[in-house]
C-alpha cells in the first residue's frame, strides 16, 4: 500500500496489529512507506521492524510475502533471520521474495563497505594534495573528479539503456509467442539465443566497466620485454584459435628490459593485440602483425603494427573515447582501459596511427625505471 502522506506512527501500530488479515496486509505496505521516510535513529523504526518479523510467520502467504518485500526494500538487521525462515517457506512465491531480499541485501551490504573503502581512498589522496597544493588545489581536483564521475555515469546509463531497450523488446516478442499456440518451438529457441546473446554483451560491458575504474594493489618487476609480448601473444592466441586469423611476429630483442606492474602490462598489450587481430575481419590480408621494440633514452617504445581495415579519421579521434565502438559486439572499454595502464599507472604514452584500408600502428612509450 502506497500513500501519497505517510501513515501516522499510532496509525500503523493499530493496522499491524489488527485481526482481520487484509488490514494486517495494508498495514505492512503502509510500513514500508513509513520505514522508507522515518528520520534515521528513530527508536520507532526498530519496534515497527520487529512487528513485521512477528507478521513474517503469520498464516496468510500473501503477509508473509509483503514482510518479505519490506525486507528487501529496508536495510535492517533485525528481518536477517526472519528471512532465512521464509527462504523455506511453504509457499514458492513468499521463498522467491524472501531469496529476493535476501540477494538485494547482500548487494547493499556489499555496496556500502565498498563505498566506504572508495570513500576512506579518495579522502587519502585528497588529504595529500591538500598538504602539497593548499585548499584551492584540493578544491579544484575535487570538482574535475566529480564532473569527470558525472560525464561517466551519464555514459554507462545511456550505454546500458542502450544494451537494454532491445532485450526488453526481445522479452516481449517472447512473452507473445509462448501465448500464441501455433508457434513452432525453433521460434522461441532463437528468442532465447537472442535474449542470451544480449545479456551475454551487458555483462560484457558491466565487465569492462568494473576491469576499467578497478584500482589494483600494483607491484612493480623488472621484466625482459621479449617474454612479456610472448605471454601476450599467446593468450590472444588462445583467445582467437581460428587458423584464419594473421601470425603475429615477435621482433623484440631479448636485453631489453622495464619496471613494470607485469599482469597489467600484459592486459593492455593483450587489449591491443586483440584489436589488431580483429582488424582483419573482412579484409583478404594475413599479413603478420609485427610488434617490435627499441630502448631509446632511458625509455622503451613499443610499435604494433597490423595490415588490417584500418580506420578513418573519425574512428581514430574515437578509438581511445570510453563506450565508443565500431565493432558489433565490442564494449569500448578495450583501449581505454590499454590507455589507462600505460599512462596512469606507468607514466608512460599510448599513440595511434592509422589509415583506412591499409591498417594500424598502436606505439607505447614505457620508462624503463620507475
Amino acid at each position: 500500500m502506497d500513500t501519497e502522506e505517510p501513515i501516522s506512527y499510532s496509525a500503523l501500530l493499530s493496522e499491524l496489529g489488527g485481526a482481520n488479515w487484509a488490514g494486517v496486509l495494508a498495514g505492512v505496505g503502509a510500513a514500508e512507506t513509513w520505514l522508507r521516510v522515518a528520520t534515521p535513529g528513530d527508536p520507532r523504526i526498530h519496534e515497527v521492524v520487529l512487528k513485521l518479523v512477528v507478521l513474517a510467520q503469520h498464516s496468510k502467504w500473501e503477509i508473509r510475502r509483503a514482510v518479505a518485500n519490506v525486507a528487501a526494500q529496508v536495510l535492517h538487521p533485525a528481518f536477517g533471520p526472519a528471512l532465512a525462515k521464509l527462504a523455506t517457506d511453504d509457499n514458492s512465491r513468499v521463498r522467491q521474495a524472501a531469496e529476493h531480499a535476501t540477494l538485494r541485501r547482500r548487494d547493499w551490504q556489499n555496496a556500502s563497505t565498498l563505498g566506504k573503502q572508495h570513500e576512506d581512498r579518495i579522502n587519502s589522496i585528497l588529504d595529500d594534495i591538500e598538504a602539497r597544493f593548499g585548499t584551492r588545489g584540493r578544491d579544484a581536483v575535487k570538482r574535475a573528479s566529480e564532473q569527470i564521475a558525472n560525464t561517466f555515469s551519464r555514459e554507462l546509463y545511456h550505454e546500458v539503456i542502450k544494451l537494454m531497450s532491445p532485450l526488453a523488446m526481445s522479452a516481449d516478442r517472447l512473452k507473445t509467442k509462448l501465448s500464441d499456440e501455433s508457434t513452432m518451438r525453433a521460434e522461441l529457441a532463437d528468442e532465447a539465443v537472442r535474449i542470451g546473446r544480449r545479456v551475454a554483451h551487458l555483462r560484457a560491458v558491466l565487465d569492462g566497466m568494473r576491469a576499467y575504474t578497478a584500482q589494483p594493489a600494483l607491484t612493480y618487476t623488472r621484466e625482459g620485454l621479449k617474454d612479456i609480448m610472448e605471454d601476450a601473444v599467446s593468450l590472444v592466441r588462445e583467445a582467437e584459435p581460428s587458423t584464419a586469423r594473421p601470425p603475429i611476429n615477435i621482433q623484440v630483442d631479448e636485453a631489453i628490459a622495464v619496471v613494470i606492474s607485469r599482469e597489467r602490462i600484459i592486459q593492455a598489450i593483450v587489449n591491443v593485440l586483440a584489436n589488431a587481430v580483429e582488424s582483419y575481419d573482412g579484409t583478404d590480408s594475413l599479413n603478420p602483425i609485427i610488434v617490435r621494440a627499441t630502448a631509446e633514452e632511458g625509455c622503451v617504445v613499443i610499435s604494433i603494427e597490423d595490415s588490417g581495415c584500418g580506420m578513418s579519421e573519425e574512428a581514430l579521434a574515437d578509438a581511445s573515447v570510453l563506450f565508443a565502438t565500431s565493432k558489433p559486439n565490442g564494449t569500448g572499454f578495450g583501449l581505454p582501459l590499454a590507455i589507462k595502464i600505460i599512462e596512469s599507472e606507468h607514466g608512460g604514452r599510448l599513440s595511434l596511427e592509422s589509415i583506412r584500408g591499409r591498417g594500424t600502428v598502436v606505439r607505447v612509450v614505457i620508462p624503463q625505471q620507475r
